[in-house]
């Protein structure tokens, strides 16, 4: 949030992560909500120079969408592991 640049998407972020904590904490169930940070990925909006396959970044989500009823809740991932917000 300190770098400059690109506000709107900083607030979109914002307001994603607020929802996950907020849902997650209203549910608290065998429904997990997490948020996934897929990284810059090879698609139209990605462009070719972006490092992650569209497949790639699909294995990160399947694996938090599988991982059971004692998986975490309200919290954000990358590449499969747990990230600070």
């Amino acid at each position: 949030m300190s770098n400059q640049g690109s506000a709107a998407y900083k607030l979109s972020n914002l307001a994603l992560n607020g929802l996950t904590r907020l849902v997650a904490a209203e549910i608290n169930s065998d429904i997990k909500i997490n948020a996934v940070d897929p990284g810059w990925v090879s698609t139209e909006m990605g462009g070719p120079s972006a490092p992650i396959s569209p497949q790639q970044a699909a294995e990160s989500i399947l694996w938090l969408v599988t991982i059971g009823p004692e998986g975490p809740n309200g919290e954000f991932f990358r590449d499969g592991k747990r990230i600070d917000w």
